[in-house]
């Protein structure tokens, strides 16, 4: 029996540990309370460190920074460093440079949620001293100089930015303690010295050391001679002149004329090329000068001085001064005589353009032609007539170069410049408009006294006559309620010279036409360019403005008809009313039956719609003669100018030329013509426009 319970035992405990096996394999099956475990976390393989990791940089120096890393990362620099690049991938580099003033800071490398820093100092600021501050090195090929710098500590030698060819090395260019810096240069063959500088640091102690290059040898040019003038009785406005140095090295010479008084303080009258200039100011009268000339060519002691020489002025001079003024009156035929005082009412001024100093003489080529232009005006009714009431005024101004600009009426767009004192400048091709610098014509026109406001401006027009031969002008009338006077201030321009066989005659004809009519009396243009065209309704504001101005009384606009868009029939009791009087004034006349006053059409380049009084006159091709309409403006100008009421009966008394001498009273040119070249009439100026415009 024994035996048989020995062996069921046995197998029971066998039993028992399949079970346990059992359940210990199904505990991950259907929701048992006892999960497996997972995977454990993946180890963090990144990495990113840098060398070195402090640095010491002084102003402008660079160090490169090593990057250790398996990710991509980005560089952070601190204020006043940079660095480049500033990102990478894995192993890599950049370089981190210190700015002009380097305080310090920490720099960081960031990648992947690492990161890493280099700590940057700046260096400590030693005590530096150099010397010398400045080094002088002779003009040849390998020469050299030498400073020495004194430091407690380390130090630095930065170069410019623009280093001159001629400095080949500065060494050493850092270093600790004292130290000899040697400076070499290389060929320099400018004969005029030159000159840099490097700069020496330590921290932000700074220490600069000039050097100088000499230029090449340079061989100054011979003194001047003959020096001219000498003697006594000079005039107080005369020519300076000498003979012509030499230059051994063919270099250019600019002379430089020079007076003084005693020998030790010196003016300087003028600095050419020429050998010859003029004073432009008034030497003092029956004074004893000294006289000298240098002559310079340009390069480091190229300066060589004449001997000096010595003058006595006397009590008159030969030349205008610029600026310098003159009054005249005219006589019966028109003739200026110079006074010293006068008590006309009526000032007008005369000036030049491109008149260059040599051209102002007494009795030469400036007075001529100024002469010849104030003469042509009294040549003329009513100014013949009433020649007694005007007084002149002649400014002269000096222009550097002699003539008139070409291709613009701009001198700044100006195809051909010439320098000129009020930069008059003509169009060209086919049109006569010229420009001007108005300012600087007031400005000279304002050193008369009596000229000293623009109110007295606007009663005293000017006519600048310019060194030209061709056949142009223009007028230009500006407006601004705020002068006061008569408001419009009048600036006439004329070459004062071009063919007198031309079909519009010569200088003194245009004159006329542009100072006598647009100039004094306001006149517009009554020629025409558009014989079948009407006068533009878009000018009609601006054209009714101007003649409530006083402009362009001998031009009548009816009333714009809206109903048939054009221009009313003309109607005498509608003209322009000039101090109480119209066109019909004239008509009604006894005296005028055979003037052929009526209307005329065409007027202001138009040729339909607008109208003028009589079929020619000097504002359609310059004839000596005005309209009776305009010579009844001119003579209420000059009236009311001088104080005086206008009067129908003296006017009609004393005006002569009631008959146009060039046409007949039939009427037959019953279209203006237009001049040879095109004009647009006059140039307008007022405070409502951005620019000087016309009405065309």
């Amino acid at each position: 029996m024994k035996p048989i319970f020995r062996k069921m035992r046995a197998l029971q405990i066998f039993a028992i540990t399949v079970v346990t096996s059992l359940s210990l394999v199904s505990c991950g099956g259907g929701g048992g309370s006892n999960p497996a475990p997972g995977p454990g976390p993946t180890p963090d393989a990144s990495t990113l460190s840098v060398s070195p990791t402090t640095l010491t940089l002084a102003a402008n120096a660079s160090a490169t920074v090593t990057v250790t890393s398996n990710v991509a990362w980005t560089v952070s620099a601190p204020t006043g460093y940079t660095a480049s690049p500033t990102s990478g991938s894995n192993n890599g580099s950049f370089t981190v440079t210190a700015g002009a003033t380097p305080t310090g800071g920490t720099l960081t490398v960031s990648g992947k949620g690492k990161s890493a820093s280099v700590t940057i100092s700046a260096p400590s600021a030693a005590a530096i001293t150099v010397s010398p501050e400045s080094i002088e090195i002779e003009n040849a090929s390998g020469k050299t100089g030498t400073f020495t710098i004194t430091c407690s500590g380390s130090w630095e030698i930065t170069l410019p930015t623009s280093k001159p060819t001629w400095l080949t090395s500065v060494a050493p260019l850092s270093g600790t303690g004292n130290a000899t810096v040697t400076v070499t240069t290389g060929e320099y063959t400018s004969k005029n010295a030159d000159q840099t500088f490097v700069t020496v640091k330590s921290g932000t102690n700074t220490k600069y050391v000039t050097i100088k290059k000499a230029g090449a040898q340079n061989v100054p040019p011979t003194k001047p001679t003959n020096l001219q003038p000498t003697g006594s009785n000079i005039s107080t406005i005369t020519t300076f002149s000498w003979a012509a140095s030499t230059d051994a090295n063919g270099d250019a010479i600019t002379y430089t004329a020079m007076v003084s008084k005693d020998n030790s303080t010196w003016t300087t009258i003028a600095t050419t090329k020429n050998t010859s200039a003029m004073n432009k100011t008034e030497l003092d009268k029956n004074t004893t000068y000294y006289y000298k000339v240098v002559a310079d060519d340009g390069y480091d002691g190229g300066k060589t001085e004449s001997d000096v020489v010595t003058f006595t002025t006397g009590s008159t001079k030969d030349y205008w001064a610029d600026g310098e003024y003159k009054l005249y009156e005219v006589g019966p035929d028109g003739t200026p005589t110079e006074v010293t005082s006068t008590t006309r009412k009526f000032k007008l001024i005369y000036t030049g353009d491109g008149y260059t100093q040599d051209l102002f003489k007494y009795g030469g080529q400036f007075d001529q032609e100024v002469q010849k232009g104030i003469k042509a005006l009294f040549q003329i009714e009513p100014y013949k007539h009433y020649y007694s009431y005007f007084a002149i005024y002649v400014v002269a101004a000096y222009s550097n170069e002699a003539g008139m600009s070409q291709g613009s009426t701009d001198w700044n767009n100006a195809t051909t410049k010439v320098d000129t004192k009020f930069k008059c400048s003509w169009q060209g091709g086919n049109s006569t408009g010229i420009g001007c610098d108005k300012n600087v014509v007031i400005e000279y026109a304002q050193k008369i006294p009596e000229m000293s406001t623009m109110a007295a401006l606007t009663y005293s027009p000017t006519s600048i006559v310019i060194n030209a031969d061709v056949y142009a002008g223009t007028n230009i009338w500006s407006y601004n309620g705020a002068w006061g006077g008569m408001g419009v201030l009048s600036i006439a321009q004329t070459p004062a010279r071009h063919p007198a066989t031309s079909s519009y005659g010569g200088f003194e004809y245009t004159l006329r036409h542009e100072f006598g009519g647009h100039g004094i009396g306001l006149l517009g243009d009554e020629y025409v360019y558009y014989n079948t065209t009407p006068f533009p309704q878009s000018n009609e504001s601006n054209f009714r403005q101007w003649q409530s101005f006083g402009c362009y009384p001998n031009t009548y606009l009816p009333t714009w008809d809206s109903s048939t868009s054009a221009w009313s029939s003309p109607e005498w009791e509608k003209t322009p009313e000039i101090h109480g009087q119209n066109w019909k004034t004239f008509y009604s006349r006894p005296e005028y039956t055979a003037t052929g006053i009526n209307f005329f059409a065409g007027s202001a380049m138009y040729g339909v719609g607008v109208y003028r009084s009589e079929s020619r006159s000097c504002m359609i091709d310059n004839i000596t003669h005005y309209n009776t309409v305009s010579r009844w403006k001119i003579y209420c100008r000059i009236k009311i100018t001088a104080g005086e009421t206008p009067d129908l009966e003296e006017f009609i008394t004393n005006d002569v030329e009631k008959v146009n001498p060039y046409t007949s009273s039939s009427g037959a040119y019953t279209k203006a013509a237009p001049p040879a070249r095109r004009c647009e009439g006059p140039l307008l100026e007022d405070p409502w426009h951005k620019k000087p415009y016309r009405l065309k």
